[in-house]
């Protein structure tokens, strides 16, 4: 008998804890609980209310657009008639989800209206671009598509180094990646033709941006007004390009799509781009500029573009670093030590490990001999059609995969920056 009573204080207080709201109505709400019992967190007395940001979830009749209605919403406000068609289920407990592309606009055809400004590029044309690799518009992007978009970044990256502006010695290959044995006696790369490449647009602006960035994390990246100037003449410089006109192009064409976010275990409807092309430009921007956080809000330490194109120092190694330019750069003044490759891919895939001052990174992979918009335009490409996933499409006659992930502990906009992308 005292056994089975044992027993059931032990259920009522799983009970308690984990699903019943018994003796904790109108409880504080604490994140750590499965399930709440405040009142804001349900659609009772509340369907079809106006919007208000300071409530956990939503009862307004664009909740399920926005994925953040309170988990009893089809409950209790299609009982009092719903005004929408319900086809998707509703996500208990959760806030608008931050992903790529998310801005709250709205979508049409060819053109997510998003922001003013000049420059404006609306509708995308089908058929002519990038927008000629969309086969479908309002729909996930598929390996067709995505390979068909890659071969046209490819074939139109006319600032690629070609085969005699560089030359590579690999060296040793390097098999035990935790042993950190120097097989390569010799720099990786021989030979760059700097007088060609680095008075190129693309190349020299981004060039400018390298001294900018402090590598140790859990220290302030300080922005000047001329480090800002830098950051604007490099977007400046590759907007122009053939690269970057063929992404916009293609997902500002794709429109608005669903994207399944695993953490929600629900489709989200996001929209890849503006056809306005300066307010892309400047999504673009913040995106891979914008500054966040990797040491817990101690200090405002990283940026994609500083963990993906130079690299940075954290916990003891180095993290990121997926660019042959800032390899060279780092080989050629004796601050990096290249140790052997790991593998070599087509098209101009590589990985290498190397020492960067006293600390290794154990393996890097980059693309070598792309421009500079060629890597920022692949990464993104990824990166907003298949955030924090592994995206593959073909690409110069090979399978080429990359790799991304996004940083959700910090925003712009309802936008999540990206955190890192590299080839995999």
């Amino acid at each position: 008998m005292l056994r089975f009573q044992a027993l059931l204080v032990i259920l009522l207080i799983a009970r308690y804890v984990e699903g019943s709201c018994y003796g904790r109505c109108f409880e504080k709400y604490d994140r750590a609980n499965s399930c709440h019992c405040d009142p804001q967190w349900s659609c009772e007395g509340r369907c079809w209310e106006d919007y208000d940001p300071e409530n956990p979830c939503h009862c307004n009749k664009r909740c399920r657009e926005f994925n953040n209605c309170c988990s009893d919403f089809n409950r209790i406000c299609r009982k009092e008639g719903a005004r929408e068609n319900v086809e998707k289920p509703v996500v208990s407990n959760v806030v608008k989800p931050v992903v790529p592309g998310t801005d709250g606009g709205t979508c049409e055809r060819g053109s997510c209206d998003s922001g003013e400004g000049g420059n404006v590029v609306e509708p995308v044309v089908s058929g002519t671009g990038g927008a000629s690799c969309a086969a479908s518009t309002r729909s996930s992007a598929t390996s067709k598509e995505l390979s068909c978009l890659a071969q046209l970044l490819w074939e139109g990256d006319v600032n690629r180094a070609s085969s005699s502006q560089y030359k590579l010695n690999l060296q040793g290959q390097i098999s035990a990646l935790s042993r950190h044995q120097d097989l390569a006696s010799d720099k990786l790369f021989s030979y760059v033709d700097e007088a060609a490449l680095f008075k190129k647009p693309t190349y020299k602006t981004y060039l400018a941006l390298l001294d900018n960035y402090v590598p140790f994390t859990q220290t302030d990246e300080v922005v000047t007004s001329a480090e800002h100037a830098e950051i604007d003449a490099f977007m400046a410089a590759i907007q122009g390009t053939d690269v970057i006109t063929n992404l916009h192009q293609f997902l500002a064409y794709k429109g608005e799509i669903d994207i399944f976010i695993y953490i929600y275990i629900n489709y989200v409807s996001i929209c890849l781009a503006s056809s306005n092309l300066a307010t892309f430009m400047a999504d673009l921007r913040e995106m891979w500029f914008g500054l966040y956080s990797r040491s817990s809000g101690d200090a405002m330490d990283s940026s994609g573009f500083e963990h993906v194109f130079l690299g940075e120092f954290k916990k003891g190694k180095v993290s990121g670093f997926h660019n042959w330019l800032t390899l060279y750069l780092l080989e050629k003044s004796r601050e990096a030590d290249y140790y052997g490759y790991i593998w070599d891919k087509q098209p101009n895939i590589l990985a290498v490990q190397l020492r960067w001052e006293s600390l290794y990174k154990e393996l890097g992979s980059m693309f070598y001999g792309a421009s500079p918009e060629f890597d920022l335009a692949m990464y993104t490409m990824c990166y907003v059609t298949s955030p924090d996933r592994l995206c593959r499409f073909d690409m110069a006659g090979a399978s080429v995969g990359i790799r991304t992930w996004s940083w959700g502990k910090s925003n712009y906009g309802g936008k999540r920056y990206l955190a890192s992308a590299y080839p995999v």
